[in-house]
């Protein structure tokens, strides 16, 4: 099975604590326990049923009061499917090169490995650091991003690990990590740098600390969405361009 079949496999079949899970004609949802989010994690249909498939999801979403996104992979079938949501009036977001590196005991050599205060977070304190760095990067509130992952730090550790590096004690990059017992994957979503800290290696320092725990697990498939600023650091440390990834949000 190749890379790809796998990844499809997964995104049909591995469901993480914290959301409930409908399987539509055509698509897999997942909606947060709170009622507040709800995001297409796989899809494919006729581009004929397109169009009917979209207005479903978009009426769910309206009457339970969530807001949703669309995850679309570049293979993603139909292949218009970006363009009819945009019709449908979802908004675009940045198009990400999907990358995955099939790590091995000599993965981290590639990487520019110095001495760093590198934490990993288990808890409240650790994650309002997290905060700092994601409000000051992203220029909006993370209030209700950092709810969703209080009770996965508390009541479900193993499946997601959030690092923040540290400079003279002051929170600069951080990193998610997201692990399942039933997945060949592990990915890394979140790696922010505060401005004035960038240009020190701290984001690479944190893509290593995460790939160093996911082999410490035994897993050696790790993924992530690249931006282009991101894409040439991660290849040259041998991760690799699978296909692309885009989310597509639908206004409130």
């Amino acid at each position: 099975m190749s890379l790809l079949e796998m990844l499809d496999l997964e995104r049909q079949t591995v469901v993480f604590p914290g959301v409930t899970r409908f399987v539509d004609e055509g698509v897999v949802r997942d909606v947060s326990v709170d009622g507040k989010t709800g995001e297409i994690v796989y899809s494919s249909c006729a581009e004929a049923e397109v169009d009917q498939v979209i207005e479903r999801q978009v009426q769910a979403a309206r009457s339970a009061g969530y807001e949703l996104e669309w995850k679309v992979y570049g293979h993603d079938q139909p292949p218009c499917l970006g363009e009819r949501l945009m019709a449908a009036g979802f908004e675009a977001g940045d198009r990400e090169l999907f990358m995955v590196l099939r790590a091995d005991a000599d993965a981290l050599t590639r990487f520019d490995l110095y001495p760093c205060d590198i934490r990993r977070v288990t808890g409240a304190d650790g994650l309002e650091d997290y905060r700092t760095i994601r409000e000051e990067v992203s220029g909006r509130d993370c209030e209700s991003e950092i709810a969703r992952y209080i009770p996965m730090l508390q009541d479900h550790p193993d499946s997601m690990s959030v690092y923040v590096a540290y400079v003279d004690g002051e929170p600069a990059a951080c990193g998610r990590v997201y692990f399942h017992p039933n997945s060949q994957f592990a990915g890394l979503y979140g790696g922010n740098t505060r401005a004035r800290f960038r240009r020190r290696g701290l984001f690479i320092q944190i893509v290593a600390a995460r790939i160093r725990e996911a082999l410490s697990r035994g897993i050696t498939n790790i993924y992530v969405d690249a931006l282009p600023t991101s894409e040439p650091i991660l290849r040259k440390r041998g991760f690799e361009g699978l296909t692309y990834t885009q989310p597509f949000c639908l206004p409130q």
